[in-house]
């Protein structure tokens, strides 16, 4: 069959395509074992050591550590260059300095830090470092919270916020951002080259309540998103928790359609969320859509999916209509 320009590419809209972009969800609930499931990306983390606590914060349990203990997960768990959201409560009783998070090795100038301060001391008690350890020739200027942002020893509910379009990092403290100043710089973190690499390092282990220095306090209820939440959202997580929110809807849309006149293959781009599972189905006259190309395609990494296809065995219609279907799971 030879392929004209009679094919048309059908916009289907949908509004099923809202989600959160969680990418990974650490309740803390399991209560016994040495694996902390994540619930949403299985990114499940091994413990080295650490005490589990019924209840905790939020949910069935949390995990309180003292001495050298950690959480060990995937170096896949985070590989974003982009955007980035990380959320948790704790209670911090910190003795001595303590890394919430930590993604990145000690020469590195990609990955992420999050640390606190002991307790007691006047100077900023969270830190959060985007672009590694020598993004900043050792200890320099990061996102900060200023002296007496939240009261140590009681649970806090602690949102970390990277939005690469604005170069930007906060932090937010019960889904409010303090008004800190310079502490808490809203044009960037101070640096030699800004932000170095980035928040993408792909090597680098993900360390919950460890890596460089052990978190000795209590942590529930962590949850990362690869984009960047909005106030309100994050204002949600607070509230209702990392499953209450919804990315904003989107058209589920065939953005791009591209023909071979040589070898009658065409490809088709539509808007997608990882993890789902697409059709493309096509009709000649836009009342009959049983046939489909593919019925059980896994949507690309990022924001869209491309699939090539090549027609045959149809009898030269006028005209083709595409159209993409999310199926349900």
């Amino acid at each position: 069959m030879k392929l004209t320009n009679s094919l048309v590419p059908l916009t289907l809209l949908s509004a099923s395509l809202a989600q959160a972009n969680l990418i990974a969800y650490w309740p803390f609930d399991d209560l016994s074992g040495e694996v902390a499931e994540d619930i949403i990306g299985g990114y499940h983390g091994i413990l080295n050591g650490g005490t589990w606590l019924e209840p905790g914060k939020v949910g069935a349990g949390a995990l309180e550590g003292a001495g050298a203990n950690e959480v060990l997960c995937p170096a896949e768990a985070i590989s974003t260059t982009e955007d980035l959201t990380l959320a948790w409560w704790m209670i911090d009783n910190q003795s001595s300095w303590g890394t919430i998070m930590d993604k990145s090795f000690t020469d590195s100038t990609s990955g992420f830090d999050i640390l606190v301060r002991p307790t007691g001391t006047e100077d900023s008690p969270l830190r959060f470092r985007i672009g590694g350890w020598q993004a900043y020739g050792g200890w320099g200027t990061e996102c900060r919270l200023p002296a007496g942002a939240y009261e140590d020893g009681e649970w806090v509910h602690i949102v970390c916020v990277y939005d690469s379009a604005t170069d930007t990092a906060s932090i937010y403290v019960n889904g409010k951002l303090p008004e800190n100043g310079t502490l808490n710089p809203k044009t960037g973190i101070a640096g030699e080259g800004g932000y170095c690499e980035g928040v993408n390092n792909t090597t680098a282990p993900l360390y919950l309540r460890g890596g460089k220095e052990t978190f000795t306090g209590i942590l529930d209820d962590v949850a990362m998103w690869d984009r960047a939440l909005s106030p309100e959202e994050i204002t949600t997580v607070f509230t209702s928790g990392p499953l209450a929110v919804e990315r904003p809807a989107k058209e589920l849309a065939i953005t791009s359609f591209d023909l071979s006149e040589i070898t009658d293959e065409f490809t088709l781009t539509w808007n997608s969320n990882k993890g789902e599972l697409y059709a493309v189905k096509y009709s000649t006259d836009l009342i009959n859509w049983d046939a489909d190309l593919d019925d059980g395609i896994l949507a690309d990494e990022g924001e869209t999916t491309s699939r090539t296809f090549k027609l045959t065995n149809l009898d030269n219609p006028k005209a083709l209509y595409f159209r993409i279907e999310k199926q349900e799971e």
